[in-house]
């Protein structure tokens, strides 16, 4: 009666959130139907009556005029055989009804299922170098918007189903945000692309919604004051990643656009450049900018990739002249109306990596500044010990920074929200199951089961959702913003749950974990900065939160001690 209650209750909320959340789990190319099968032509497979006699089996075969092999020498107990025959149809149609056969098809071709199912993830070397199927598993950045400031970016293929804003363009006498020139939605690719529609590659981040600015004309080339705009009209919109691979010579009409988007908290990602010598390019060697370098598929500094003051992190950005096939594939337009999977190399190609790593951070709860610490200290050290100007901080390393985030936000409030449920409820003279049942809900209200995405398990939706605490539930529910709804990050939640479920025997203890654990996720998200309210500012967030999340911790002690009272104890 105790553990069931709160079972029930867990499974009809987790049905809920699966009906009613925004994420479509399959994207457009996929259907929830196996497809139909296919034979290969001249084969037939015939599963006659288990252990039939070689003289039945020759009958067979002399009245079908077939000469039939087992399938495999193990098959012979079970009378699993092969034909081959150049009407498959007709030697079905023969044999219908004839009682030696139990089974007769034709021949079935299966393929791997693994995950993801796109054809060419093989050819994605650069993928699997930054662990990108860890992304996956905490959300893939959804609801985080990402800002890509290039020739545009067109929907091809596999770019179906991907969430692509209208966007704007910044270059004179163009209207339309779409790629003329094929870059822009090659880099949208690598942060996007749809990924498991079995089709062409993956991406990055491809819960993320896409908002194209076109800031470069069909050449490649754009103004730098239109791009200081178009970084400034990004911002406003609150955008929280914006990705620029593209570079020149120093513009302090640029840089101050990307300094001033970094400090209202957008996290900028800007590519070295790629004249292979010391100097990155304006704006990616602005202080609060990410800087990126690139490597090629041996993880080493590819030779056309900067380098010196301003590199931030290093990212696979391709080397065709180590091997054929070094490039970076994504699917793109290609000038002739349109697409195809293209290998390209340079800086362009690292940055949007990074772009998407931080999206998939940002999409996890963390803010800006978290999310920039999380990728720089997880990336892996290349070239000397410790920070250099080749490879900055190292190179990025996304399965790394996700775990590095899992037991930090979300492991440490697991930790510290269990040990607080076990003391309140020592405090409350509980004992046996009724005190752990308040230390487990305590821990996986603030933290999740934050262990879930490290193991390697098919992304899906019930995983991101259980492995999250329950205040970022709003964010898969109905957008990322109402997470930081200030009714929902306050004590309502617990003092409702606590007066419409506390004084139930069997739930009382369930529900005073659960008001501990939102009163620690509260209190740690004003010490993390985690955490921050609509409407609050001027230092007011952390002390709504602060406050909050005492009333929560408050509550739970409330019904605890109602618990003790009914039992006719007092606290020790």
């Amino acid at each position: 009666m105790g553990r069931r209650p709160f079972f029930v209750l867990l499974a009809a909320c987790v049905g809920a959130v699966w009906a009613l959340s925004p994420r479509h789990v399959e994207r457009a190319g996929t259907s929830s139907a196996a497809p139909e099968a296919t034979s290969t032509p001249g084969v037939v497979v015939f599963d006659l009556v288990d252990d039939a006699s070689d003289a039945e089996i020759l009958a067979f075969e002399q009245r079908h005029g077939v000469d039939l092999v087992y399938s495999d020498a193990v098959s012979v107990d079970e009378a699993l055989m092969r034909v081959e025959v150049a009407d498959p149809a007709a030697l079905l149609e023969r044999t219908l009804g004839d009682p030696l056969v139990e089974v007769a098809e034709p021949l079935v071709t299966m393929e791997a299922l693994g995950f993801p199912n796109d054809p060419l993830w093989d050819k994605q070397w650069n993928m699997k170098m930054i662990g990108a199927p860890s992304g996956w598993r905490v959300g893939a950045g959804v609801g985080v918007q990402v800002a890509v400031l290039d020739t545009g970016v067109s929907r091809v293929e596999d770019l179906e189903g991907i969430l692509l804003d209208d966007g704007r363009s910044f270059v004179p006498g163009v209207g339309s945000s779409a790629d003329d020139h094929g870059h822009g939605t090659h880099v949208a690719g690598t942060i996007a692309q749809a990924t498991n529609n079995g089709l062409g590659v993956a991406g990055v981040a491809p819960a993320v919604t896409i908002v194209p600015y076109k800031v470069l004309s069909a050449r490649g080339s754009g103004a730098s004051d239109r791009i200081a705009a178009a970084v400034d009209h990004a911002a406003d919109q609150g955008v929280e990643v914006i990705n620029l691979s593209l570079g020149g010579l120093h513009s302090r009409v640029l840089h101050k656009a990307v300094e001033e988007a970094a400090e209202r908290g957008v996290i900028v990602v800007a590519a070295a450049g790629n004249t292979g010598r010391k100097g990155v390019s304006c704006p990616g060697h602005a202080p609060r900018i990410l800087g990126v370098s690139a490597v090629g598929p041996t993880d080493e500094k590819a030779a056309y990739s900067s380098w010196g003051k301003g590199v931030e992190i290093a990212g696979p950005g391709g080397d065709l002249k180590v091997s054929p096939d070094g490039g970076v594939i994504q699917d793109t337009v290609d000038g002739k109306g349109g697409h195809a999977y293209r290998a390209f190399q340079g800086t362009s190609m690292a940055t949007p990596h990074v772009a998407g790593a931080a999206a998939v951070l940002r999409g996890m709860g963390l803010d800006a500044t978290t999310t920039t610490d999380a990728l720089l200290a997880s990336a892996k050290d290349l070239g000397r010990p410790g920070f250099d100007e080749t490879y900055g901080h190292g190179r990025l390393d996304l399965d790394a920074a996700v775990d590095r985030a899992l037991v930090r936000h979300r492991g440490v409030p697991f930790g510290l929200a269990g040990v607080l449920g076990l003391v309140l409820a020592s405090f409350a003279s509980l004992v046996g199951a009724r005190r752990r049942r308040v230390g487990l809900a305590a821990a996986v209200t603030a933290g999740g089961l934050f262990f879930l995405p490290m193991m390697p398990l098919e992304p899906m939706l019930a995983i991101d959702l259980l492995s999250r605490g329950l205040l970022s539930w709003p964010a898969l529910l109905v957008g990322p913003d109402w997470a930081h709804f200030p009714l929902w990050v306050s004590a309502l939640p617990a003092v409702t749950l606590a007066f419409v479920f506390g004084l139930s025997r069997s739930l009382g203890p369930w529900i005073a974990g659960v008001c501990a654990g939102l009163g620690t996720a509260l209190l740690y998200g004003a010490a993390s900065g985690a955490i921050d309210p609509w409407w609050l500012g001027l230092g007011l967030d952390r002390l709504w939160l602060s406050l909050n999340g005492t009333a929560c911790i408050v509550t739970a002690l409330a019904v605890l001690g109602f618990h003790n009272l009914q039992d006719g104890k007092t606290p020790s």
